[in-house]
């Protein structure tokens, strides 16, 4: 069975990994740093950890590994729709479409883990309506890191040809 058909998916996978490792590394530092702020927990994969810890045989590492992994499978899912609406409206990415992907992934989220502590026999006290808040405003950040990353991706450096000499330019 063929998963990867020619170098064209294989570098678009690579640039929808990337950008969503990217994007997802991005929104999970700010959830630290409103964790940090507010001295409550808002840590996404950690509060995924601690559900799965609550309600497997997992032990408490393992639950807390799975809770990173899912969460940047979810990151790197959401980067795939991005992809694919990126595709077929046959555009790049900026700063509307990078904050549309990320309210459309803020109010996924807030509907998955509202259904998500709803169902859990036994959730963690997480304060619900400043997580919503947080979670929002994180998948914003996601989407534009997402987009930047992609920029990135896509900048090709100029090498300096044979007369390139480093004292002729100013680096800042």
């Amino acid at each position: 069975m063929r998963f990867i058909k020619n170098n064209a998916l294989a570098m678009n996978f690579k640039k929808i990994f990337t950008a969503g490792t990217a994007g997802t590394a991005v929104m999970t530092l700010f959830s630290y740093a409103v964790t940090k702020a507010a001295k409550k927990n808002f840590i996404e994969p950690v509060i995924l950890g601690q559900l799965l810890n609550r309600i497997t045989t997992l032990d408490k590492n393992t639950a807390m590994t799975a809770g990173w992994a899912a969460h940047l499978g979810v990151g790197v899912g959401l980067t795939a729709i991005y992809d694919k609406y990126l595709q077929i409206k046959k555009t790049r990415p900026t700063l509307a479409n990078a904050l549309l992907i990320g309210s459309i992934g803020g109010f996924s989220g807030i509907l998955i883990w509202n259904t998500t502590f709803k169902a859990h026999p036994n959730p963690p006290g997480v304060d619900i309506k400043n997580f919503y808040k947080q979670l929002f405003l994180a998948h914003l950040i996601f989407g534009a890191g997402v987009a930047l990353t992609y920029e990135i991706n896509d900048f090709e450096m100029v090498k300096p040809g044979p007369f390139f000499h480093e004292s002729d330019y100013i680096f800042i």
